[in-house]
């Protein structure tokens, strides 16, 4: 009897061991979601799996994680500032035999590294590191990024700890040790998409016939403007670029590439700008400090462009209506040849805010400009602080609403429709819509006016009142210039959340 529990349950056993009747090449690809080192403990599962992670096709590294114990005892004894210092340039500074050991265990760790990279068979397709700033200085970076090249590896995301360590690093590598990370061009050629996070680094660019760098990603790098130029135009094949808060020294960045279609720009304050791409295709464009008349684009077929605010944003930052002035050439730099860049516009995704006359002005122009818009998105800006009061520059923008000599509420039934609007525009899409009037005539001039509208969808705000939800809704009742026209509704994010999407039962919760 007990013996034949005892098959019966070694066969449940062995049926319910579904990993192990995987075939070898999806447990290596399995293997690829774990950590490096994490990776290489599978090996004493089993004599199978002991040499499974040296085929598996993501390697991913973090020294802090491998140094846990000993960075947390050294956070606990030592200063930020002092243990960077001694990280960057221990022989400068002189190092105490006891801090020695740590050094010593930092740098095992970065063989540790190199002897998984060594051992590994591959093929290898894609590795991510993150680590200390010891590493830089002893000449690790380069080293491993040189290995990760003899491996044939495809997709490379590289950098420092975090931020904070970052501005500190500029200080001690640029002020005292005079020194900033010299990477060899080849790096910027032979990876089809490399990411660096958090370096200071110079480069010198050279042809090469064989280059492949396709996506190239620079967080929160520190960069000459002309070094940078530099790669971009020796960068060949170079179709997408993203510049995360960069610090660029130099009064212009010039971005001139004919390879380019992707272009996404974060957090960036340059004094000037020139993007100048003939096959540019997707512009996105989120907080930027810059005069308006030193930023230019001049990218003709371009398709796609989504600017996106943070509202929380105070000072220099371009807002939407700047940008969409820029683009559309009513300002921008003298003596450039950009004039609009909406003629070959398909698709355009906007933050703004719909109660803001000034704002409604430069959207108008904007759908008057772009001939061949199919698709409109706008994401409506409510400027509120973080407590839910309403923030100074809402004051500041409402003063603006008196730049027309009629009520602003009649904006847009006072537009004659333009050839996008009849013609070509699709679809419409609103999210955070309050239901407020300059919305709703917004959607009622698209209602009477779009000849071949599609669909207009309209994402409701949270707390949007019972009487503006029934105002828009009214407007389902006016005639279509489209017969082919759809409406849908969908209620606050958060109600959808948690109790689905029906649009009428939302309806009845609100106040």
């Amino acid at each position: 009897m007990a013996k034949g529990k005892k098959k019966k349950m070694r066969a449940m056993m062995e049926r319910s061991d579904l990993i192990s009747s995987l075939p070898d090449v999806l447990l290596a690809f399995i293997i690829s979601f774990l950590s490096g080192e994490e990776a290489v403990r599978t090996s004493v599962l089993s004599n199978r799996w002991k040499t499974l992670w040296k085929y598996s096709y993501h390697l991913s590294f973090d020294q802090r994680q491998i140094l846990k114990h000993l960075i947390k005892i050294d956070n606990q004894n030592s200063k930020p500032r002092s243990r960077l210092a001694r990280d960057v340039h221990p022989k400068i500074l002189g190092i105490h035999p006891e801090d020695n050991a740590k050094l010593d265990t930092v740098a095992e760790a970065s063989m540790l590294i190199m002897s998984i990279m060594d051992k590994h068979i591959g093929p290898l397709k894609s590795c991510n590191i993150r680590h200390l700033g010891m590493s830089c200085v002893n000449g690790d970076v380069v080293r491993w990024m040189k290995k990760l090249l003899e491996k044939g590896v495809v997709k490379v995301s590289m950098g420092l700890e975090s931020y904070e360590y970052f501005i500190t690093l500029n200080y001690i590598l640029l002020g005292q040790a005079k020194r900033t990370l010299d990477l060899p061009f080849e790096i910027f050629t032979s990876f089809e998409v490399l990411e660096l996070n958090h370096y200071c680094f110079i480069t010198t660019p050279s042809l090469d016939l064989n280059q492949v760098l396709k996506t190239l990603t620079l967080n929160q790098v520190c960069v000459s403007s002309n070094n940078f130029q530099e790669i971009i135009s020796h960068c060949s094949s170079l179709e997408n670029l993203t510049l995360n808060n960069c610090d660029f020294s130099g009064d212009e960045v010039n971005i001139d590439s004919s390879s380019l279609k992707y272009f996404k720009i974060l957090d960036m304050n340059v004094q000037k700008m020139l993007v100048s791409a003939a096959n540019m295709e997707v512009i996105e464009i989120e907080s930027i400090i810059c005069i308006d008349k030193d930023l230019a684009f001049e990218t003709p077929k371009l398709h796609i462009l989504r600017v996106h605010n943070d509202v929380k944003r105070i000072g220099q930052y371009l807002r939407t209506r700047d940008i969409i002035e820029i683009c559309g050439g009513i300002v921008g730099r003298r003596g450039s040849n950009m004039g609009s860049i909406f003629n070959n516009l398909v698709t355009l995704c906007l933050d703004l805010d719909f109660t803001n006359i000034r704002n409604s002005i430069s959207l108008s122009f904007a759908v008057k400009s772009c001939h061949r818009l199919k698709n409109l998105q706008i994401n409506n800006q409510v400027n509120m602080d973080c407590n839910g009061g309403t923030s100074d520059r809402g004051t500041s923008d409402q003063n603006e609403n008196d730049c027309l000599p009629y009520p602003g509420v009649l904006f847009w039934q006072l537009r004659e429709p333009c050839w996008c609007v009849t013609y070509q525009l699709k679809s419409l899409c609103i999210r955070g819509y309050t239901g407020g009037e300059f919305e709703v005539e917004f959607v009622k001039y698209l209602i009477l006016n779009g000849g071949v509208l599609e669909k207009i969808s309209i994402w409701f705000l949270e707390d949007c009142s019972w009487v503006n939800v029934v105002a828009t809704n009214c407007l389902l009742s006016y005639p279509k210039l489209s017969p082919g026209l759809s409406f849908d509704l969908k209620p606050g994010v958060e109600y959808m959340r948690k109790y689905g999407g029906s649009f009428e039962k939302w309806v009845t919760t609100l106040k």
